[in-house]
């Protein structure tokens, strides 16, 4: 019986910078060499075959008209605060690909899938994910999602923040590591990360900016009632008057909020604050939607 993988938590922005595609092929046997799995190394180290992602769920787009087919074929874009993941779902993931067809966008959901990389031979590599289970989720569980993600992801650039300043040139990354008591899969996939990507500082430092976006696009919540300023009760009636569900243009923003008396450098800044929030998303510039 083949185990499955663990299914981590991954960020976008890491998950699409990653490049280095493992694959294995260890097994003294044919047969388990068809189910040995293959891992993608992130620049932070994480060796991933499944992850868990939740973000809300921004396009979806239809490849082939041919549904039923072995070649029914679906794409969606699933995004959190750092950036968006592609998933695809074909004819192997019936139940993914039936909620996909059906799905509301936009809405919050969690993907548990597996990660793909495409290389066409030009040095690209492209990643993207087949879902195994796609479900509706809630708010809460986004920012529980990305609390957890960001500890997670904070607990890696920590470790090699320490690797480059306090490791002694004479001892391997490996045994460096080890001493730090991680587990051996992480140490490994440090390792090989260390080896492929040469990436700097400057790079692990926006990692960081990455993370903290995410974790101030988590609402406050308060028992208090909250009290809202004239801007932002006029901010929330334009927005509930242009927006009926399929979208709203900039300038229309714009025309909106200028007519209740408020500057166009004021409205600019509350919607890009909206944005960081999660609660409007950009599906393509200039053009906004409200998330309910």
């Amino acid at each position: 019986m083949v185990e499955r993988e663990v299914a981590y938590r991954l960020f976008a922005s890491e998950f699409n910078d990653s490049r280095f595609n493992l694959h294995s092929n260890t097994s003294s046997s044919d047969d388990q060499e068809i189910y040995s799995p293959n891992f993608l190394i992130t620049p932070t180290g994480l060796k991933a075959n499944r992850v868990l992602v939740v973000g809300v769920v921004t396009e979806v787009e239809r490849l082939s008209d041919q549904a039923g087919s072995e070649k029914e074929l679906w794409r969606a874009r699933i995004s959190d605060p750092t950036g968006a993941f592609t998933v695809y779902s074909g004819s192997y993931q019936p139940d993914a690909s039936v909620f996909l067809s059906n799905v509301q966008v936009p809405s919050y959901v969690m993907v548990l899938g597996k990660v793909r990389s495409y290389e066409p031979g030009d040095g690209s590599v492209y990643v993207s994910l087949r879902p195994e289970e796609i479900n509706y989720v809630d708010e809460l569980i986004r920012d529980r999602w990305i609390v957890d993600t960001a500890e997670m992801t904070l607990d890696r650039l920590e470790l090699f923040e320490r690797f480059f300043s306090s490791r002694n040139e004479a001892d391997s990354p490996m045994e460096w590591l080890l001493s730090c008591d991680i587990p051996e899969s992480l140490a490994s996939g440090i390792c090989l990360s260390l080896d492929h990507y040469h990436k700097d500082k400057g790079y692990y430092n926006s990692l960081m900016s990455d993370v903290k976006k995410a974790l101030c696009s988590i609402r406050e919540v308060s028992d208090a009632p909250e009290e809202e300023d004239d801007t932002d009760s006029v901010i929330k009636s334009v927005l509930e008057g242009i927006d009926d569900g399929s979208g709203f243009e900039y300038h229309d923003f714009i025309k909106a909020t200028g007519s209740r008396n408020i500057p166009e450098k004021v409205a600019e800044n509350a919607l890009k604050y909206l944005l960081s929030k999660g609660d409007i998303y950009e599906p393509r510039a200039g053009f906004f939607k409200v998330i309910h």
